[in-house]
């Protein structure tokens, strides 16, 4: 070939080069303006599996307390008459517990070290919801303890059906955090030391609610670990 020739096909070359060039470049564009629009409310959803794992061997048992607490509302669950909040539904006296809030509603400094400073940044960061329903189930944990309940788990009580419930640590922890520890003592009494005895009134509803949640976390594994110091 002559260099006249090499040189008649050079320019046409390099147009066709940036030709390419600028083709691809338009494909790309076109395809990111056709790409799916991810809202932030979609994103922030896209979280709570980064956010559960976080929780360890635990999540099993995160995941059904939220799937019976807040369905399908999730992360940005809000009950407007108890005020509780969040995937795990946390109720004021909970935050309250764990020093996220102060006696006025108030979110404190320790909330604010994990990012929340009002109730729309707990209900938009799941981060903050696990490390505080981490903190509560240890307090929950302690209280078991402190009481004796915890470490009935393992036996197998007749419940107030007159069916028998077998007691293990996942089915405890969850009964006390919708019904609170002191609840799931007097239940324990109840039934250990007068099981043929009526139920009270007044404790039936909080009875009824500790012996669903025994039996709906019975086949949970769960590491209590009651010994926890209380800034965990």
């Amino acid at each position: 070939m002559s260099t006249q020739t090499v040189q008649a096909l050079a320019p046409r070359t390099g147009r066709a080069v940036k030709a390419v060039a600028k083709t691809a470049d338009f494909k790309g564009a076109l395809a990111r303006a056709q790409a799916p629009f991810v809202p932030v409310r979609a994103a922030a959803a896209a979280r709570p599996t980064e956010a559960t794992r976080a929780a360890g061997p635990d999540a099993a048992f995160r995941n059904r307390i939220a799937a019976q607490e807040s369905a399908a509302a999730g992360w940005g669950a809000r009950n407007a008459a108890s005020g509780a909040l969040g995937r795990y539904q946390l109720l004021p006296v909970a935050l309250r517990d764990i020093g996220w809030q102060d006696a006025s509603g108030n979110w404190t400094e320790r909330a604010a070290a994990a990012g929340v400073r009002s109730e729309a940044d707990f209900l938009a960061n799941p981060s903050a919801q696990e490390a505080a329903m981490g903190q509560y189930l240890a307090r929950t944990e302690r209280q078991l303890s402190a009481n004796g309940a915890l470490g009935a788990a393992g036996r197998t009580v007749k419940a107030s059906d007159g069916q028998p419930v077998t007691l293990t640590e996942a089915g405890l922890v969850a009964a006390a955090h919708r019904r609170g520890a002191g609840a799931v003592a007097r239940w324990l009494e109840h039934r250990t030391r007068t099981p043929d005895a009526p139920v009270p009134e007044a404790s039936r509803a909080a009875f009824a609610g500790v012996e669903r949640r025994l039996r709906d976390f019975s086949d949970l594994s769960y590491a209590a670990r009651a010994g926890v110091s209380p800034s965990a």
